[in-house]
C-alpha cells in the first residue's frame, strides 16, 4: 500500500470518530430534560449567554451593521464598550453569518449546536495531524484522535455548556501545535512507515508562519489561548536551558534563529488585531520570554552565555513592559489565584479575608483545585499510558531531543497546572491523548496494549445526559417574558453575574454586570455589588442609582447560602447576616424596602423596580 493510501485510510478512520463524537455530543445535549428545540429561552447562561446574544446579531444584522458593536451601551452600561476590541468576538462572526445565508430549516439556538458539536469535533483531525507529526506515525495518529474522542474534557464542557469559545478555539490550538511541530522537527527526517510530507526542507519558514498565524487566530477567539502558548514557550524555555545534549537538526537550529519567523509574525499580528493590541499582548511576560529565547539563540554561544543573555534580556524586556504597558489588570486574577493556589497548596481557605478580592471571586467552579478522583475521571487510561510514555521516553536518548522534548514538558505543565485548576483538563487531555499514543511507535505489544485501552475507553463511555445545573431554562422564562412584556426596551436591568447575560440576550435591556472577569472594570464592580448588597439598604440604592439600574431581579436563595462557593463567601459576609442589610431585606421582609418596589416573582426569582 502506498504512503498516500495509508494516509487516507488513516483519515477515513478518523472521519469515522469524528461523526461518532458528533453524534455523542448532540446525543446527550438533545436528550438532556432541559433541552427544548422548540423554544430557546434560557439555553445558554453566563457568559455562553453572552455569546449567543453576538452570535445573533451577525445572524439578523448584515456586514454594513457591525460597527454597532464598537459603540455597545447595552453589555456593559452605562459604559460604551467597543465589543470588536474588549472581548474576543470570533467564533461569534461564521455561526451568525453561516445561518443568515443558509437560512436553515430550524430554529437559530439549534444551529447553533450543531455547529458548536461539528466545529469542536474538528479537533479529532488536528490531534491526528499532530502526533502523526511529532511521532512519525500514521497509527500514532489515529490512537491519539481515538483516545481524545473518548476523553471527557473533549465533550463535557460542550455538552454543558453548548456554545463556548474554547469549541472554536482547541481545533485552531491544535492545528497550530501540529505547524509548529512541523517548524521544530528535523527536516532531514522520514516517518517510519513513510508518511508523506515529512521530508520538506524548504517547508520550516512557511511552517513557522503559518503556525504563528493559527496561534494568533487561537488568540482572537479565546482569551485563555495565552495561558496554553505560555505553557508551550515556558516549555521551549526549560528545554532549551537545562538539555545538555541537543540533536544535530534541532539543536542547532534553536543556535542559528530557526524560530525567528515565527516570533515576527506573531509580534506583528499581536499589533493588527483589534483585541491582542487593545489587550497589549506584544507586551505580556509571555512575549517577552519569547523575544529573550530568540535573541538568545540567535546570538548563540556557549550554555553560561546563552543564559545570560536570556535572563538579562528578559529582565530588560519585563521592565520596558511595564514602563510601556497602559493596562495590567485584565488578568490580574488568575495571577492571584495561581500564586494563592501554590501559598495555600491548592486547598481553599475557609476564612475568605486571606484572599484578596482577585484571586477569590476567581476561586469556583472550573477554577477549583483539582482531586485525585478527576485525574481518572478525565483522563481513564489514557493518563497511566502518558505517564508510561513519559518515563520511557525519558529514558530513551534517541527519542529526547527537539518537538518531542518540549511536548513531554509541555505535558507535565499541564498536569500541574490541571492539579491546580480543574479546566486546565480541557488542554491536558489533548496533551494526554498524544503523548500516550507515542507508545505506538515501540514495540507491537504497546500498539495491542494502546488498542485495547482505547476500545476500553470506548465501551464504558456513558451516552447518559449531563446534569446542567445550575441552568435551568425554565427558571428564566418567565422572568424573560415579563421583561419582554412590562419594561421599556431600554429599561435597565441589574442582576447578578451570571444571570445578567440571560436577560441581555433575551430581552435586549442594557445590564450592569456580567461574567466576563478579563474585564477589570467588571470585576471591580462586582465587588462593589456584593460589598452593597449585604450592607443597608440605603449604600445598595445607591449602587443601583450610579448605574442607572432601573429594575433589579433577586435571585434570593443565592445570596443566603454560606459555603466557599457562594456569594457570601465572595463579599466575606460568611457570618450572621444583620437583619437590616439588603439581601436580608429583599429575601424576608420585601415590604419593609423603601427604594425598591416588588413587581413581578417567581419560585426562584423576584423582579423588584427601582423607586426614583
Amino acid at each position: 500500500m502506498s504512503p498516500r493510501s495509508r494516509l487516507g485510510w488513516c483519515l477515513l478512520v478518523v472521519g469515522g470518530l469524528f461523526v461518532f463524537h458528533v453524534h455523542l455530543k448532540t446525543q446527550k445535549i438533545f436528550q438532556n430534560p432541559t433541552w427544548d428545540a422548540r423554544d430557546g429561552v434560557g439555553q445558554f447562561w453566563s457568559e455562553f449567554a453572552f455569546q449567543y446574544r453576538f452570535a445573533q446579531f451577525f445572524a439578523e444584522h448584515p456586514v454594513r451593521d457591525w460597527g454597532q458593536l464598537a459603540h455597545d451601551r447595552a453589555v456593559q452600561y452605562p459604559d460604551t464598550i467597543d465589543d470588536w476590541s474588549e472581548f474576543t468576538v470570533a467564533m461569534e462572526v461564521p455561526v451568525g453569518v453561516l445561518y443568515r445565508w443558509v437560512q436553515p430549516a430550524m430554529p437559530f439556538h439549534v444551529f447553533i449546536v450543531w455547529y458548536d458539536c461539528l466545529v469542536s469535533s474538528l479537533s479529532l483531525f488536528a490531534i491526528f495531524f499532530l502526533a502523526r507529526a511529532l511521532w512519525r506515525s500514521n497509527v500514532s495518529g489515529v490512537l491519539a484522535a481515538a483516545f481524545y474522542a473518548t476523553l471527557y474534557p473533549s465533550y463535557g464542557r460542550t455538552v454543558k455548556n453548548l456554545f463556548l469559545r474554547e469549541d472554536f478555539a482547541i481545533p485552531l490550538i491544535l492545528l497550530a501545535l501540529f505547524l509548529t511541530v512541523q517548524a521544530m522537527q528535523d527536516r532531514s527526517g522520514v516517518s517510519p512507515d513513510h508518511a508523506v510530507g515529512m521530508d520538506r526542507r524548504d517547508a520550516c519558514p512557511a511552517c513557522q508562519v503559518l503556525a504563528a498565524l493559527a496561534w494568533l487566530a487561537a488568540l482572537a477567539s479565546w482569551h485563555l489561548t495565552q495561558f496554553v502558548l505560555a505553557v508551550g514557550i515556558g516549555a521551549a524555555v526549560l528545554v532549551w536551558l537545562f538539555e545538555r545534549r541537543k540533536s544535530e537538526g534541532e539543536g542547532r537550529k534553536l543556535e542559528d534563529g530557526g524560530m525567528k519567523w515565527f516570533v515576527l509574525t506573531l509580534t506583528v499580528g499581536g499589533f493588527l488585531i483589534p483585541v491582542l493590541r487593545v489587550k497589549q499582548f506584544y507586551l505580556s511576560p509571555m512575549m517577552c520570554a519569547l523575544y529573550a529565547l530568540a535573541l538568545a539563540s540567535w546570538i548563540g554561544g556557549g550554555r553560561k552565555k546563552s543564559l545570560a543573555v536570556f535572563l538579562g534580556s528578559s529582565v530588560v524586556l519585563v521592565g520596558i513592559s511595564l514602563l510601556l504597558r497602559k493596562s495590567y489588570g485584565e488578568y490580574a486574577h488568575v495571577y492571584q489565584l495561581f500564586f494563592y493556589k501554590l501559598r495555600f497548596l491548592g486547598v481553599k481557605p475557609e476564612n475568605p479575608a486571606a484572599l484578596p478580592w482577585d484571586a477569590r471571586c476567581l476561586w469556583e467552579g472550573a477554577f477549583n483545585t483539582a482531586g485525585w478522583s478527576e485525574f481518572w475521571r478525565s483522563l481513564q487510561w489514557t493518563g497511566p499510558l502518558a505517564l508510561a510514555a513519559l518515563a520511557l521516553m525519558a529514558k530513551d536518548e534517541g527519542r529526547r531531543k527537539g518537538a518531542g522534548t518540549i511536548f513531554m514538558v509541555f505535558t507535565v505543565l499541564l498536569a500541574l497546572l490541571a492539579w491546580m485548576v480543574v479546566r486546565y483538563f480541557t488542554f491536558l487531555g489533548f496533551a494526554a491523548a498524544v503523548l500516550a499514543a507515542g507508545l505506538a511507535t515501540r514495540r507491537m505489544w504497546w500498539k495491542a496494549v494502546l488498542v485495547l485501552a482505547a476500545v476500553s475507553q470506548l465501551v464504558v463511555l456513558n451516552f447518559s445526559p449531563l446534569s446542567r445545573a445550575p441552568v435551568v431554562p425554565a427558571d428564566y422564562k418567565p422572568v424573560v417574558h415579563w421583561l419582554n412584556d412590562n419594561t421599556p426596551t431600554n429599561a435597565v436591568v441589574l442582576a447578578s453575574i451570571s444571570e445578567s447575560p440571560v436577560f441581555l440576550a433575551y430581552t435586549g435591556r442594557p445590564i450592569i454586570l456580567h461574567s466576563k472577569f478579563e474585564n477589570p472594570e467588571i470585576r471591580e464592580r462586582y465587588r462593589e455589588f456584593l460589598e452593597a448588597i449585604y450592607s443597608d439598604e440605603d449604600r445598595f440604592f445607591a449602587f443601583a442609582t450610579k448605574y442607572g439600574a432601573d429594575y433589579f431581579v433577586c435571585d434570593g436563595a443565592s445570596f443566603m447560602m454560606a459555603t466557599t462557593e457562594s456569594r457570601r463567601y465572595k463579599a466575606n459576609r460568611l457570618g450572621p447576616l444583620d437583619a437590616n442589610c439588603a439581601a436580608m431585606l429583599f429575601v424576608k421582609a420585601p415590604q419593609q424596602l423603601r427604594h425598591f418596589e416588588r413587581e413581578f416573582a417567581t419560585e426562584r426569582f423576584t423582579v423588584f423596580r427601582v423607586r426614583r
